[in-house]
């Protein structure tokens, strides 16, 4: 009988994406063993014998003959029979005693191991004679292969499948029969390089694919490797920005670009490993489909086949399912408030800080809850009940709130941080002393990057009172001291100047958003007369814009003679000063005083002789 190759449906040619039909592809690939019969096997519908196994599918079979047996429920056990990959039939024996190779698999191996014999080594098919003959000793039927015998039909046999023993010893004997005559068609030589070339046009399929997907993948690297160094250029601007004492995100046109540089690569990222993924399912599935073609081959596909429906391959499968959950959360995440940030017209910086420290809380909290509930699933495929555990839940969690108060406390403080927009990622805050740009924040802690380049960390529930430098607006705030000499309108009238000057600039007008305000006198101190001016800055800005503006105002208070007072202090005696030295009369004093006032002169004048002839 020729064997018939199972039709694949060609798909029909449409607008798909780039990686719908090698995933399309590698799915049949590695599906087409495990749904049904692989390429170049036979099932029942094509042979016209009885279906294998047959009510190998009832469930409630062995227990139903447990009960009518009156025994155990472990105390029989039933395995199939296989030949070249192929499953036959069931057998069932008692369970032997613990630790020993139970008697059903002593049972199957005996038998696998009479027809692998018979199969290879070679009969003629039409001399193939399959007997059933009654035992006259036990009056159960016996199955005999060209006068070899190969099993005996149990009484449990017959009773699993819900048949007489003899009829159920003659459907074992046309499937034996006929998967004998199956296994020598297939050892012959021109079925074997029918096989072979399909197995090669397969894998020749298959690496093609394979190729393709290489290429792609490498374009999709470039791409992302490109992005990266998009991304480093714009870090490295934000770095400079701080070197030079100027806050980092202050525009938020390039915080945008750096938000949408980071979303394109996760993208990239995720179509390269969907890409190896594909290169992955092909291989297993070509080399599967192509080990199933061959009867000597077969039985290692059907041994994979067998090991990847264990608790294993349902563990890892739970594992790249929740990897695959919190990578594609992220995304969507990231997706969804860079929407939001396209939605408004202007968006502001202070909407884009918000929304990039929702983004970051939000793809936490979600790989967190995806995390656990992979953990429940994961727990669940291996057969462990997790109905007493998901029941138990509140206890667990009342107890840990009892022993976690303070992580309690910290995602509470958190979220009405985040609610209250009291700050976020790229803002200045001072908390009890402690400033410095706000680096990363999530529900447990806030950390803080300072001028030293310190990280500081600190819980939320820590944070009572916060000091936001970079909310909405900023203001400079400056005290000039002149000196009391000066003229003090003239003073005034300056310090005004200067500011409005760099008010009407296009450099500093997008940085300074009103008019500067002159406050004037607003203390006569110890050291001078202190002038208060304030100007409206945006966030984060104040203290560039406060330290060229002293720069301006020291030019212009050197050019108009207006003093800036130092510390110094005059001593007023009333009555003359009077020197004297302890034996000396004051007049004595006084000649001694002038001789020596003399000699110092005249020591002058040897040494520099220029001047001496200028003085003369």
């Amino acid at each position: 009988m020729l064997h018939k190759l199972r039709s694949v449906d060609k798909p029909k040619p449409g607008k798909t994406g780039s990686l719908f039909w090698p995933l399309l592809f590698s799915a049949s690939l590695a599906l087409s063993p495990i749904s049904g019969p692989a390429w170049g096997q036979e099932t029942a519908e094509n042979n016209g014998t009885a279906p294998n196994l047959p009510l190998l599918n009832r469930l409630d079979a062995l227990e139903e003959l447990r009960q009518a047996l009156s025994l155990p429920t472990s105390s029989i056990q039933a395995e199939a029979v296989t030949l070249d990959g192929r499953r036959l039939f069931v057998v069932t024996a008692p369970q032997g005693d613990p630790g020993s190779l139970p008697p059903v698999s002593q049972r199957v191996r005996s038998i696998e191991q009479t027809l692998h014999q018979l199969a290879s080594a070679g009969f003629d098919p039409e001399a193939l004679q399959v007997e059933v003959t009654l035992d006259g000793q036990t009056n159960q039927p016996v199955i005999r292969v060209n006068g070899r015998h190969l099993l005996t039909i149990t009484s449990l046999d017959a009773q699993f499948q819900g048949a007489q023993p003899m009829d159920w010893a003659e459907q074992v004997a046309g499937i034996v029969e006929e998967a004998l005559r199956t296994s020598q068609r297939e050892r012959q030589p021109q079925f074997l390089r029918r096989q072979a070339v399909i197995a090669l046009g397969i894998l020749a399929v298959v690496g093609s694919l394979s190729q393709l997907c290489q290429r792609k993948r490498r374009r999709l690297q470039q791409k992302r490797d490109a992005l990266q160094t998009e991304y480093q250029a714009i870090q490295a601007e934000i770095q400079e920005r701080l070197a030079g004492e100027e806050q980092p995100g202050v525009d938020p046109v390039l915080v945008e670009q750096q938000a949408g540089r980071k979303r394109q690569e996760s993208y990239l990222e995720l179509q390269i490993r969907l890409l190896r993924l594909v290169q992955i399912g092909l291989w297993v599935g070509g080399v599967g489909v192509s080990l199933g073609l061959f009867p000597q081959t077969r039985p290692l596909q059907r041994f994979f086949l067998v090991s990847l429906r264990g608790p294993l391959l349902r563990l890892v499968g739970v594992g790249l399912a929740t990897y695959g959950s919190v990578w594609l959360s992220g995304l969507v995440l990231d997706n969804l408030f860079a929407a939001l940030r396209q939605e408004q017209n202007a968006p502001t910086y202070r909407l884009s800080k918000r929304l990039s420290t929702f983004a970051s809380v939000s793809k936490g909290a979600a790989a967190t809850t995806l995390v656990l509930l992979g953990s429940l699933a994961g727990l669940a495929s291996v057969g462990v009940n997790i109905g007493p555990l998901v029941a138990s839940l509140g206890f667990i969690g009342l107890g840990i709130s009892l022993a976690a108060q303070d992580l309690i406390k910290d995602v509470i403080n958190g979220l009405l941080i985040l609610i209250e927009d009291q700050f976020a990622e790229g803002d200045v805050i001072v908390v009890d002393g402690r400033g410095g740009l706000v680096e990363h924040m999530d529900l447990r802690l806030t950390q803080l990057r300072n001028t030293e380049g310190s990280l500081i960390s600190i819980p939320n529930s820590a944070i009572r009172v916060v000091e936001n430098l970079s909310n909405g607006w900023s203001r400079v705030d400056l005290g000039i001291v002149i000196a009391y000499e000066n003229d003090l309108e003239q003073a005034i009238r300056i310090t005004e100047q200067v500011a409005l000057q760099m008010y009407r600039e296009p450099a500093w007008r997008e940085k300074i958003l009103e008019p500067p305000e002159m406050h004037g006198v607003d203390d006569l101190g110890e050291r001078g007369i202190t002038l208060r001016i304030w100007i409206k800055v945006q966030p984060l800005q104040q203290w560039r814009v406060a330290r060229e503006y002293r720069r301006r105002l020291k030019h212009a208070f050197d050019q108009a003679g207006i003093q800036i007072p130092f510390p110094q202090q005059t001593l007023w005696f009333h009555s003359p000063l009077e020197m004297r030295i302890q034996g000396l009369s004051p007049e004595e004093t006084h000649r001694l005083l002038h001789l020596m006032e003399s000699r110092l002169e005249a020591r002058l004048r040897e040494r520099d002789p220029v001047a001496n002839d200028l003085t003369n």
